[in-house]
């Protein structure tokens, strides 16, 4: 009894020691966080701040000459050192751009004929303001963000009022070369004992594409922020290189005192501790397979749930049963069906995507959550893929084995919008397949 209350108080005081460290910790990240959206923000917004005077200059100089073009701009690069190039586009259409050298491909560009660019360009003069959009691939060659901003013209209308009103001109664009800008926001300094990831792309916030690091990142309990752009914004994740609580040198003091305390009431802590791991361990996997149990598949096809929901997506539950693996148990013996469930689950696990999930949900039945389908007819070949792999001919207890198997999808959100309709629709196809009598024929000629 007083080795349990030594123990347990010991793992409390560890439990709130981690848990301000970690406190501690996020605060720490929290901070290093802010600093660098800071001076994203800040060296963003001095760059596209060094363009009003030209953008100023055109809206009352529609017919701008180059020479007076390169003047401007050369003056604006030597202190935009973020800044690749500049160009205007008259009528979307790039006339101008400095320096030349380098980027003469640009010249002549029509931003309406180019797919990649042109929706951009659209929010851009749908929003009569600045978009930041990339990373983008250049004509000239490369990759930059691209900060456009539309420009108008006033012309007189002829009333019994005198009034103006603008005039689309067109676009003045500016090319930021990625490297430096986040060079200059100290991105390498900050990323030191970080995992950083950024996303955004063309300026969508959350709901846009990576810009750098790892989209996973995100699912990983991250301190996140937005970097506010002009109607827009970037997403920045970031976690401990080591992932959270990984530091754990004030701990184990505590622990280790705690613990001889615990030790003079008997060697019982050598199996409660083993026995605590190993069932830890197991809480989510199958033991025999190594393959995510039920208690798992459930939390992943909750999420799968949720995210295909949230972005009226599709994805697929495949249900597997091994057929005639009684036959195996009851000819060979429990190891040959044992061996053969490990067989099954390997070539599932190398049929299938990384983003997929192979789960055991008990017995010689299994499950497959197909992330990202776009169809039945994807899901259906998925399948298939799957059922190739898995079937033919395997050597278990010297004994030459024609391994089968039948199967039933459920495609969301035709087949079901829950857990138990989708699981329930697959099932009962599965079953419906196995009635049509697919056996595993065991060879008893082919023994080694």
């Amino acid at each position: 009894m007083f080795f349990l209350v030594v123990a347990a108080t010991t793992e409390v005081i560890v439990y709130l020691l981690d848990s301000k460290n970690q406190e501690h910790e996020r605060s720490d990240v929290v901070e290093r966080v802010s600093t660098l959206r800071a001076r994203l923000e800040g060296e963003l917004n001095s760059t596209l701040h060094l363009t009003r005077g030209l953008i100023a200059y055109v809206a009352t100089h529609p017919d701008v000459q180059e020479p007076n073009f390169s003047q401007l701009v050369s003056e604006i690069l030597t202190q935009g050192r973020n800044i690749r190039n500049i160009g205007l586009a008259k009528n979307n259409i790039i006339t101008h751009i400095f320096p030349l050298a380098g980027n003469e491909s640009a010249l002549g560009l029509e931003y309406e004929n180019n797919s990649t660019q042109w929706p951009a360009v659209k929010r851009a003069m749908e929003v009569k303001s600045t978009v930041v959009a990339g990373p983008v691939n250049l004509v000239q060659g490369g990759t930059a963000f691209i900060a456009r901003t539309p420009i108008y013209t006033r012309k007189g209308i002829t009333g019994l009022l005198s009034e103006h009103r603008p005039s689309y001109w067109g676009l003045a664009s500016i090319v930021i070369d990625i490297p430096s800008l986040f060079q200059s926001a100290g991105i390498a300094e900050q990323m030191d004992g970080l995992n950083l990831a950024l996303r955004g792309k063309d300026s969508l916030g959350a709901q846009g594409g990576m810009i750098f690091g790892d989209k996973t990142l995100f699912s990983q309990n991250p301190v996140t922020q937005s970097i506010v752009l002009p109607n827009g914004s970037w997403q920045i994740a970031a976690i401990p290189i080591d992932g959270w609580g990984s530091d754990q040198t004030v701990l184990w003091p505590v622990r280790i005192i705690g613990w001889l305390m615990a030790l003079f009431i008997g060697t019982l802590i050598a199996a409660l501790v083993k026995a605590r791991a190993t069932n830890l361990e197991l809480a989510l996997q199958d033991p025999l397979t190594g393959l995510p149990n039920r208690r798992l598949l459930e939390d992943r096809l909750q999420l799968l749930l949720e995210h295909h929901k949230r972005n009226k997506t599709g994805f697929g539950v495949l249900s597997i049963d091994l057929d005639g693996f009684k036959a195996i148990n009851d000819t060979l013996g429990h190891r040959a069906g044992d061996q053969l469930l490990q067989i099954a689950a390997t070539r599932m696990q190398s049929s299938v995507r990384a983003s997929d999930t192979v789960c055991r949900s008990g017995g010689d039945e299994f499950i497959i959550l197909v992330d990202d389908v776009h169809s039945r007819s994807d899901l259906e070949k998925a399948q298939q893929q799957v059922i190739n792999k898995l079937t033919g001919n395997t050597l278990v207890e010297k004994q030459s084995i024609q391994l089968k198997a039948s199967s039933g999808v459920a495609y969301y959100p035709e087949d079901g919008d829950s857990m138990d309709s989708l699981l329930m629709v697959s099932d009962r196809k599965m079953y419906k397949n196995k009635n049509k009598g697919k056996i595993v024929d065991i060879d008893s000629a082919n023994r080694v």
